[in-house]
């Protein structure tokens, strides 16, 4: 049991009763609003601008004025404010995101979008999404699509599509903005956070151009005692970044937006605690440190008609990161009595193009038409270093430097490993108005890649150093499918709309390293398949009390079939993805936000998903024994998820405002496997918790100062969980952080 020195020991009941209270609380108020209105969300889920109310699909926005005065600028604090997705991290570079409980190892299940560059990460070290942490300066919004987004955003997005949608810039008016702040972290280092932005005409109504610069500081809170000795807030983080977009209105039709980004992040050490060691204590014996740089740019033209929209873009992301994770538990594990440090480095390269038309025709008929073309490719090179001193540190970093260096002994097992992926995909989604109230969306969308998986070892385990590079895969797989999109929308009156959607979505599957596991008589599938789902879905999304409140409500339905999962061969040697059982989810989905004054704003979402087998999943290539039973939950699917916050505002002149603001997010338990059946270690349970923060400020004219205190009941939330020989290692949120934000806008 984990030492803990601050639980909340509070319960699902009394949490789930804080976020009903809240919610009628609000209803009750809003009832007696008078001429308050909910700002209407625009969004572009359906590659055309449609309201929130009028798209026959959940969707969850947050405002960018919601991320920047709440701070959420990385995905996982994104996540305190919206219940709609879950964040499974580990560390500032590694997220896997979780939508309506579909979680497994493979590809992602999440497509992720800048604007409109695809940047979704690719599976490393065991099936982590890897998905990149772009920080979130400067946006309009975000926009969580949940349920199957393959028809208009493809294979990625079998359980949902995740949207960045940033600021572009004014063509007409130059703004200036600047926010800057410093927190103390309870017994940790200082945090800073800084954000520029300058938006300027360079020729009026033609040109502009929008640049914002970014950096944050410090803020480590763990303590590692490691070979090297002891040292405090040992996961001090480093972030800086910047974009710049350029827009041009050439004529009154034509526009093009070109986009630039850049950003680097480093963490110095390790970014995790032991389980069984008391909270923030790291006792891994060789040190940690992380690296990730990120590029990406964009170029989008739009040719406006009378009769549609005519869009092209291309995109283009590289990124490198690189980091130490220890192993020696796994050293250990084979009787070794040396420190032993695991480096990865990756290298993910992502060019996508797409042309598409969104019409604007009069009458009942609409249609969106394109087609999309993506070439990716992830080169990964990791190692098994022994660290023979006490320095906590490998004298290089992979097997070319070591030999290059003299070090060829301390790398006991290496290799390069290449994973490409081009794909084209043809899409339409046609809309009909048949009636006066009613219409009819049928979408499909058909996919073809073909798929590279190569594999190198450099260094065989625990053999004499190794001279000759050894091919272990070598293959390729081609792989087509259809997705389909049917929706049927009721506009019962000019304020609710009834939907029912049928939605399928997959992803890709690939190539196992069979060749290896056959040298060492062990047989797993030479690959594996794509695995499908069908979401069935019924909602209601009304505005009440004169536009005063705005409420959403979804239940669904999700069939999972051939699921990607993790495995090993019995000797714990060989991990291999198999495609293995059925899946189901039953799901709710509730959001609120109202407007009770035009002091008082109000927001409350709850959802609720029953994610488990359907059957029991059998182990490939061996079914006689089930690595899960029926009704096993889904691992890191919690069942409840909760987020909330109100903010008052009190206007003391025409020239200064004060205001309050407090926000909450909750998290159920879930696990980190369906069932106890391999082990203890490696049936976890990821602990409930729930957080809040508070900010106090006043404005005075372009001015904002404000104080805040994040994580002001010192949870330590297990946001999570990574296995290792002896245990687990567990990932957590920055204690109680309190500070004072400046902000203008000019």
């Amino acid at each position: 049991m984990r030492v803990s020195t601050n639980r909340l020991g509070s319960r699902v009941a009394v949490r789930i009763g804080q976020a009903v209270a809240l919610a009628a609380t609000a209803v009750v108020t809003v009832a007696n609003a008078q001429d308050a209105v909910v700002e209407e969300i625009v969004v572009t889920a359906t590659k055309r601008e449609t309201t929130m109310k009028d798209t026959p699909a959940a969707i969850a926005a947050v405002s960018g004025d919601a991320i920047r005065e709440s701070q959420a600028f990385s995905l996982e604090s994104f996540t305190r404010l919206d219940p709609s997705i879950q964040v499974n991290n580990r560390g500032v570079g590694d997220n896997q995101i979780i939508v309506r409980g579909i979680s497994s190892s493979g590809k992602p299940t999440v497509g992720l979008y800048f604007d409109e560059a695809v940047i979704t990460g690719l599976g490393l070290d065991g099936g982590s999404d890897n998905q990149p942490n772009i920080q979130l300066h400067d946006m309009e919004r975000v926009e969580v699509l949940k349920g199957p987004q393959g028809t208009l955003f493809g294979a990625g997005s079998m359980s949902g599509t995740v949207r960045f949608i940033t600021n572009k810039p004014d063509l007409s008016q130059s703004a200036f903005g600047f926010s800057g702040s410093a927190a103390t972290v309870k017994d940790g280092n200082e945090l800073f956070q800084g954000e520029f932005m300058a938006n300027v005409p360079l020729i009026q109504d033609k040109l502009g151009a929008r640049a914002v610069v970014w950096g944050d500081s410090g803020g480590g809170y763990i303590d590692q005692t490691s070979s090297a000795g002891f040292k405090e807030n040992v996961n001090d983080q480093s972030i800086w970044g910047g974009r710049l977009i350029l827009a041009s209105q050439l004529t009154d039709a034509l526009k093009i937006t070109a986009t630039g980004l850049y950003q680097e992040t480093e963490a110095d050490g390790s970014q995790y605690f032991e389980f069984g060691q008391p909270d923030y204590q790291n006792i891994s014996p060789t040190l940690e440190p992380f690296e990730d740089e990120t590029q990406l740019f964009s170029l989008v033209a739009d040719y406006t008609t009378d009769f549609g929209t005519f869009t092209a873009t291309s995109s283009y992301m590289d990124r490198e990161l690189f980091f130490s994770r220890d192993s020696t538990p796994t050293a250990r594990f084979f009787g070794l009595p040396f420190d032993l440090a695991y480096h990865q480095g990756q290298e993910i390269s992502n060019w996508s193009s797409e042309v598409r038309f969104a019409s604007s025709f009069d009458g009942p008929f609409q249609v969106v038409a394109g087609a999309f073309y993506a070439e990716l490719e992830s080169e990964v090179t990791n190692a098994a270093l022994f660290v023979f001193d006490d320095s906590g540190v490998a004298p290089c970093r992979f097997h070319n430097d070591c030999v290059a260096t003299g070090f060829a002994g301390n790398d006991i097992n290496s290799g390069f490993s290449n994973t490409n992926i081009d794909q084209l995909a043809l899409f339409t989604e046609v809309e009909y108005k048949f009636a006066e109230q009613w219409t009819g969306t049928v979408g499909i969308r058909y996919y073809d890649a073909d798929i590279f998986e190569g594999k190198i070892e450099t260094q065989e385990l625990a053999r004499p150093p190794q001279t000759v590079d050894r091919v272990l895969l070598d293959e390729t797989i081609s792989e087509d499918e259809l997705s389909y999109n049917f929706a049927l929308a009721y506009a019962a009156t000019d304020d609710t709309t009834f939907y029912a959607r049928i939605a399928s979505g997959f992803r890709p599957g690939g190539v196992n390293d069979w060749r290896s596991a056959a040298s060492r008589g062990v047989s797993v599938p030479a690959q594996y398949g794509s695995d499908t789902l069908w979401n069935y879905e019924l909602g209601v999304k009304s505005y009440m009390f004169n536009r005063a409140l705005y409420t959403e409500l979804s239940v669904y339905r999700i069939d999972w079939s051939d699921q990607q999962i993790s495995l090993q061969d019995p000797n714990a040697i060989f991990a291999f993805i198999g495609n293995a059982g059925k899946s189901y989810v039953n799901g709710l989905e509730l959001q609120i936000n109202a407007q009770p004054t035009d002091s008082l704003t109000l927001m409350v979402g709850a959802t609720y998903t029953d994610s488990r087998l359907s059957e029991d999943m059998p182990i490939p290539p061996d079914p006689s024994t089930p690595y899960g039973l029926e009704g096993d939950r889904i691992p890191y699917s919690p069942k409840w998820s909760m987020a909330g916050s109100a903010q008052y505002e009190i206007p003391f002149s025409s020239e200064v405002t004060g205001y309050a603001n407090a926000n909450f997010n909750y998290r159920s338990v879930s696990y980190t496997a369906f069932n106890s059946s391999f082990g203890p270690t490696n049936y976890q349970e990821l602990d409930d918790y729930f957080m809040m923060g508070v900010r106090f400020g006043v404005r005075v004219g372009a001015w904002d100062t404000s104080i805040f205190v994040d994580n002001v009941t010192d949870e330590v939330p297990d946001l999570g969980l990574r296995v290792t020989g002896d245990g687990y290692r567990v990932y957590t949120a920055r204690p109680m952080t309190a500070g004072v934000r400046v902000s203008t806008r000019f």
